[in-house]
């Protein structure tokens, strides 16, 4: 049985996804010791770009771009662009993973700590994250706890563990048929936001499977951490597992330290002047 990452990385015009992803790749071979395997458009770009990707990337799946949304992206409080965002390609992990069992983890997640390998331990054919913990402890987000205010409660698609079985199969189908159906579904949920996300669509699919039913014994969570980094925060510093960010507090920031924390960093652009300096040294 092979064991492995998947990670999907396409860039717009301002964010690159592809070196995030092999910094996220760099990571994982640190604390998880595990093969990682790239779907991205940006084969050519990999390779002429970052001559050292296959130090950490183990394999390269070439995948059309997926059709673009809108999206307003933020750097911090004070500034924002509104860029193409391709995020809609993860029902695909399925039929695309080249492993036996698979984690699925965003570019922008942060591993610091071996937790996730318990997921291979942990007999499941399918998990997904839930719970998760703000890095500004005293601020609230309702709207990542459910898909809407009067909806279903909201899955992370951040971190996916699957296996290859029948029912991982119709789960990433049922997706699948979500996503090609989104307008229809997004009302009956009334989802509110126009464009598709990965974790509207899990959480949806997880409701149907449960005859309609909220909080379930499945799916099981994740088993590890999820520390959360909203686009109003700041990236400042990553050395080992010590992670140094300025949370969004109203209108000014607080100063926050976290240690062997696997950290989903939502502020793309200063997580990628981080990688850019990390990178001098490759």
């Amino acid at each position: 049985m092979t064991n492995g990452v998947l990670l999907f990385a396409f860039n717009n015009s301002n964010i690159d996804y592809v070196k995030q992803a092999i910094f996220c790749a760099k990571r994982v071979k640190k604390y998880l010791g595990l093969d990682v395997q790239v779907v991205t458009d940006a084969v050519d770009y990999i390779k002429a770009e970052y001559p050292f990707w296959n130090k950490y990337i183990n394999h390269i799946t070439y995948q059309e771009s997926p059709k673009p949304a809108r999206k307003k992206f933020y750097d911090g409080i004070y500034s924002n662009k509104t860029l193409e965002w391709k995020n809609s390609a993860r029902d695909t992990a399925y039929e695309l993973s080249v492993f036996d069992k698979t984690l699925v983890i965003d570019t922008d997640f942060i591993i610091s700590n071996n937790k996730l390998l318990t997921c291979f331990e942990c007999n499941q054919e399918f998990m997904i994250a839930k719970k998760y913990n703000l890095v500004n402890t005293k601020k609230l987000e309702p709207s990542f706890d459910r898909i809407s205010d009067k909806s279903i409660p909201m899955f992370w698609a951040t971190v996916i563990y699957f296996e290859k079985s029948k029912t991982s199969k119709f789960i990433f189908d049922l997706v699948a048929h979500i996503k090609e159906n989104y307008n229809y579904y997004r009302l009956v949920y009334n989802i509110i936001e126009k464009k598709f996300r990965n974790d509207f669509a899990f959480s949806i699919a997880i409701h149907i499977i449960n005859s309609f039913q909220n909080n379930t014994s499945w799916p099981l969570e994740i088993p590890t951490d999820m520390w959360v980094s909203t686009d109003k925060d700041i990236l400042l510093d990553i050395k080992d597992s010590n992670i140094k960010l300025l949370a969004h507090k109203e209108y000014d920031y607080i100063g926050v330290k976290l240690k062997d924390a696997n950290t989903h960093i939502m502020n793309k652009f200063s997580l990628n002047k981080f990688i850019d300096e990390e990178f001098k040294n490759e």
